[in-house]
């Protein structure tokens, strides 16, 4: 399985609800991290994976707001 193939299953998994855990958001943050470090827009995203809990929380984002993230 391809590195692109790997985050594509992991992204799969979060945003369908299957595995909203906070290990699947850190394997997708540095997932792509690794894949796009220079990509202003990725990095962002990277930032919000690496402020997530479920449920969210002050200064935190939850499920819903990274899926859109991952949306963009």
């Amino acid at each position: 399985m391809t590195d692109a193939e790997t985050l594509r299953g992991l992204l799969e998994q979060f945003c369908s609800g299957h595995d909203n855990s906070i290990k699947a958001a850190n394997a997708i943050e540095v997932a792509l991290d690794d894949a796009f470090p220079n990509d202003g827009q990725v990095q962002d995203v990277v930032l919000a994976l690496a402020s997530y809990r479920p449920g969210g929380g002050e200064f935190l984002y939850d499920e819903q707001e990274i899926k859109m993230q991952l949306a963009q």
